[in-house]
């Protein structure tokens, strides 16, 4: 028949027959091959864990925000293993033994960390990872936790940190490998109690009680080892975790990759290896333990106290220690007092001294040494003079000399300069030595400053509240005329009221922009204003600063002046010399809100009765 005369529905029969054929065969492969299985479950295999060789990569240590360059004294570091699974080894088929089983006994595996530290005194050895077999593939028990291998440490401390490893893989059953697992949980939680420099203060003890446990641990694996089991142990050094140079530093992260062997009793079946996972060792980064930090990494010492600092917990502090606790106990030669007298300058300088050598030897790094100084010297008010705000003392009449007493109390026996920067960077308002050179050169050219005002102001005073015309004329005259022009004339201006100026000048009109006006002229108008009583002259202000060589002060006029009560005299000067004179209205200068914003200006209070009397 042709081909294309074929029923449809034969065709779809003869598939169906062979696709009936070929399950039928898969069906019988199965069952032979389960049979092969059942006859080869009494010979045993054999499953081990290895590890690679480690592979370490290396990472730029940064300089935190404003630093050149990496300190040793700038952050903390803990070393830390963690275990990783890979991605693809938990996924596939269920886990079926099919009757396969193991050596007796099984297999077990450690890897151990040997951390020794001399400056601190730390010596011991950490289990991070165990791996244990029984009888059947489905039975194992793997314990790989988060361990921490150090306590914090301070980096010029923690680049002495050497870290050896051991690789213990076991056939022998009485070898207790389960307790070996159950200090893997005791390990994550020892060393992340102990807080800054932990060999110095806290955990010596502790940490000598742990490396006896691991001494004798040792000794009985050397001694399995020595009966025949079937063992290995390899051990490594690692290459340091954190290198400090002059750019700055290196920081280095080593993975180790862990391997299941399962070797089959059959030769055509062979060894069957697949990654579990890898251990990471790497240093976790801190620059402070007792405050919060900053998204730039610089910790944050603003509103704080010394109580709060005092009753602070250290980051992977224990819970029931505090850091005045911590200090306190220290068994250190240079105890700090800290309850110094506060009044006595020296005692307070000298506790400082000792607190920070203490802090610094128990493992603190600038940052939290400097913030725990500056809130211990802030109980101090030579403290608190010696870092008074630059603007507080430009607005103020804190006399020069008052500020040289307050500078040379700067507590040098303790702090050095690089302990302001910090504590600067960190955000507490201090006064470094460039501060105090700018406070002290502008609170200079400010004393100078109001000298010139003040000699003005008793020339003008002089001459004001004279009677006598003539003599009056005779005292501004110098006072107008300067050396380079030498006319004795002044520009005279009136923003203040229409008290009859152009009758007392002599002239048809006194414009906006004012009148050149001689030293007679000058006279006339302030006899004529019958000036009673003057005040000191204070900067002129415009929109909250002052104006440079602009002076004001306020006038006050006996009964039957033209000028009822007085008002505001302004003058402009330069080099000691009037150049400009003129009677202010406050709409033209805001000289009221002037006195109510700064009531004491320049060493000038006007009083508040005399301001009532103009109004």
């Amino acid at each position: 028949m042709p081909k294309s005369t074929i029923p449809r529905t034969f065709v779809f029969e003869r598939r169906l027959i062979a696709l009936r054929r070929l399950v039928l065969l898969r069906s019988s492969l199965t069952r032979f091959a389960a049979a092969g299985v059942l006859i080869l479950s009494g010979c045993a295999g054999t499953r081990e864990v290895s590890i690679d060789y480690p592979e370490t990569e290396s990472a730029e240590l940064r300089a935190l925000p404003g630093m050149s360059a990496v300190q040793g004294d700038d952050f903390y570091v803990q070393l830390i293993s963690e275990f990783e699974f890979e991605r693809d080894a938990s996924r596939g088929q269920p886990c079926q033994d099919f009757g396969r089983s193991y050596q007796k006994g099984g297999t077990s595996a450690a890897l151990l960390f040997q951390i020794r530290n001399d400056k601190l005194k730390l010596y011991q050895e950490v289990p991070a990872l165990v791996y244990q077999t029984a009888a059947g593939e489905c039975s194992f028990t793997f314990n790989a936790k988060k361990v921490y291998l150090t306590p914090w440490m301070r980096l010029d401390t923690a680049e002495d940190t050497q870290i050896d490893f051991s690789f213990v893989n076991s056939l022998n059953s009485d070898v207790d490998f389960a307790k070996l697992a159950s200090d893997v949980g005791t390990a994550s939680g020892v060393l992340a109690l102990t807080g800054a420099g932990a060999g110095v203060a806290l955990v010596g003890q502790l940490a000598s009680g742990w490396m006896l446990n691991n001494e004798n641990r040792s000794a009985e694996m050397t001694q399995a080892d020595a009966s025949g089991s079937q063992s290995r142990r390899e051990t490594h050094s690692l290459p340091a975790a954190i290198t400090l140079n002059n750019q700055g530093g290196i920081v280095n992260k080593t993975r180790f990759v862990i391997r299941e062997i399962s070797d089959s009793p059959v030769a055509i079946l062979g060894t069957d290896a697949k990654a579990l996972g890898e251990v990471r060792v790497h240093g976790a980064l801190r620059s402070s333990l007792l405050m919060k930090i900053n998204p730039d990494g610089l910790p944050d010492a603003r509103d704080l106290s010394l109580e709060e600092l005092w009753r602070s917990k250290m980051q992977g502090g224990s819970a029931n220690g505090t850091l005045l606790k911590y200090i306190a106990e220290a068994d250190h030669p240079d105890r700090p007092n800290l309850q110094p007298n506060w009044d006595s300058y020296k005692d307070v300088e000298s506790s400082c001294r000792k607190l920070k050598v203490v802090m610094k030897d128990l493992g603190f790094n600038k940052f939290d040494r400097n913030a725990v100084l500056y809130y211990f010297l802030d109980k101090s008010a030579d403290w608190r003079n010696y870092n008074v705000p630059g603007q507080q003392v430009l607005s103020g009449t804190v006399p020069n000399s008052q500020l040289q007493q307050y500078r040379a109390k700067g507590f040098g026996g303790c702090l050095a300069s690089e302990d302001y920067e910090t504590m600067k960077k960190m955000g507490l308002s201090v006064n470094s030595e460039e501060d105090w050179r700018g406070i002290l050169q502008q609170t200079q050219e400010k004393e100078s400053y109001f000298a010139a005002i003040r000699s003005v102001e008793r020339q003008l005073t002089a001459a004001m509240t004279n009677s006598d015309p003539a003599v009056a004329e005779r005292q501004l005259f110098p006072l107008i005329a300067s050396d380079e022009k030498g006319t004795g004339t002044v520009l005279l201006q009136n923003h203040l009221a229409d008290f009859g100026l152009e009758q007392i000048l002599n002239v048809p009109a006194v414009p906006g922009a004012g009148i050149v006006a001689t030293s007679a002229q000058l006279a006339q108008v302030f006899s004529a204003l019958q000036i009673d009583a003057l005040s000191c002259a204070r900067p002129a202000f415009e929109q909250g600063r002052p104006l440079k060589n602009l002076a004001i002060m306020l006038f006050a006029t006996r009964i039957g002046s033209p000028l009822a009560k007085g008002g505001a005299l302004e003058f402009e000067f330069d080099g000691g010399k009037v150049e400009r004179i003129a009677f202010q209205h406050p709409v033209y200068r805001d000289h009221l809100q002037n006195l109510r914003d700064y009531p004491d200006l320049g060493g000038c209070r006007v009083d508040a009765g005399f301001v009532e009397r103009l109004n």
